[in-house]
This record gives C-alpha cells, structure tokens and sequence, in this order.
C-alpha cells in the first residue's frame, strides 16, 4: 500500500536530495511537495492534504524565520501541533525544526551569529543511545542557519554545538531534540554533495553573514572541499538515520 510523504520546502534551492529521496520511494512513499516559497513575498499560502492522508511530513529550510508573521508560517505551526497530537511524524531540519519547536511551546531566536559550513556537534548521553539518532556516529554535520530553537518542554536534547558569533564570544545551541515520534535538526541531515554546489553557487552571499571573522571567499572554497571528501561517509550514515526514523515510526514497506 503506498504511503503519502508530505515535502515543505521553503526555498527552492533547499531540496530534499536523491539520498533520501531514493529511501523514501524504495519503501513505497508517494511524495507530495508543498512549496511554501512560490506564494513569496505574501508567504500567504499552505494548503497541505489533510492529515488523515498522511504518513509522514518532513519539512526543509529556508530563509524565513519561525517567528515571521506571515500566514503561512502560523498556518504551518498549528499544523505540525495538530500533526504531533494526532501522531504523524515530523522530520524536521532547520527552519522546519524552529516551525518545530514553537509548536510545541519552545522559542526561537537569532544566535547573534551565522553558520554555513561543517561543524564540530556533541551528542549528549541520551543521543548516544537513541535508537535514531545514535546513526550519527562522526560527530560532524553541516549547517547553515542564524537561529536556533531551544527544546520544548517533554522534548529530550540529542546535540548540541557551540557558534562563534559576531562579536567573537561562543554560544551553546541545541542540535537536535526527539519529541514522541517526531525529530528536530538544527543542521543538514538530508544534505548531498551535489546539493551544497547548488548552495554555493545560489546562496553564496550567506557566507558574508558569518561576520568580520570570517572570510566568505575561504569559507565557501574550504567548505566544498571538506564536504567532497566527507560526503560519502556523511551521506551513508543519514540515510541509516532516515532509515531508523520511518523504522521508529513504524512506517515499514
């Protein structure tokens, strides 16, 4: 019987990718996009199926924030709260995580900083033995964001990670928290080699976001390099996530 995958992409260069993509069909998902973007600069629609037909909402990034007041983030909020009350699991990565957390009653907020590029996270104990999350054995992701959520009450923290702001101090922000059967990512899971050349050649004015302390020249030559190498093992160890996810979720072929 096939399964309906709810896809919200907020921005047309942030792409769910053929890594989990190719997961999602294997095991018999249909995929539905809803592109929250081609309503700019209104951002006044979203109109997804009803929740009673779907099995699965993952919801990418974007360039909006959580705390915009545009109709369809608030429409996408009291969604995912009815989504998380009825049972539907939620993948959620980076502004889909923030749209997250504040339907559970968490906050979201600039970090006074801006990450774009490979970065150091720590698991924390609990994450270490999630049956999810602990696929992520090396502890480096991509990132590419300049808010962060904080975890909602009854939300268990996976990782955490420290950004180096602007004004050249560190701040700690939660990575990831799991709440039920849903998963929040304060970074890249579904991110591909191929993917992160689009971004640098589309978004590579978000390299001069970072700050004064900061080369965005360097900072994107450095972060294709790094992440050509990395990729492979990467992109291997979040598709076992994606894996154990819709495993945990009970969404079985």
């Amino acid at each position: 019987m096939t399964k309906l995958a709810l896809i919200i992409r907020h921005n047309e260069h942030e792409t769910l990718g053929e890594n989990y993509t190719s997961v999602l069909v294997e095991r018999g998902f249909a995929l539905h996009p809803l592109n929250v973007f081609e309503s700019a600069p209104d951002f006044d629609i979203f109109d997804p199926p009803s929740l009673d037909e779907i099995d699965l909402i993952i919801a990418l990034g974007g360039a909006l924030s959580a705390t915009d007041d545009f109709p369809a983030i608030h429409a996408e909020r009291e969604f995912f709260a009815d989504a998380i009350y009825v049972g539907v699991p939620i993948f959620g990565v980076c502004l889909g995580a923030q749209i997250m957390a504040s339907a559970l009653g968490g906050f979201v907020e600039p970090t006074g900083g801006y990450e774009f590029g490979l970065r150091k996270f720590w698991i924390t104990e609990e994450g270490a033995k999630e049956p999810v999350f602990s696929k992520l054995r090396v502890p480096l992701v991509p990132t590419l964001h300049g808010e962060h959520f904080s975890v909602p009450k009854g939300a268990t923290e996976l990782a955490f990670g420290y950004m180096l702001c602007r004004d050249g101090t560190f701040r700690r922000q939660s990575l990831a928290f799991r709440y039920g059967n849903s998963y929040a990512f304060q970074f890249e899971p579904q991110l591909t080699l191929d993917e992160l050349r689009v971004w640098n050649c589309e978004l590579a004015g978000d390299y001069e976001l970072m700050g004064s302390l900061f080369d965005p020249v360097f900072e994107a030559e450095a972060h294709i390099r790094e992440f050509t190498t990395y990729s492979p093992i990467y992109e291997a160890q979040s598709r076992e996530m994606l894996n154990a996810f819709l495993d945990n979720a009970g969404l079985t072929t």
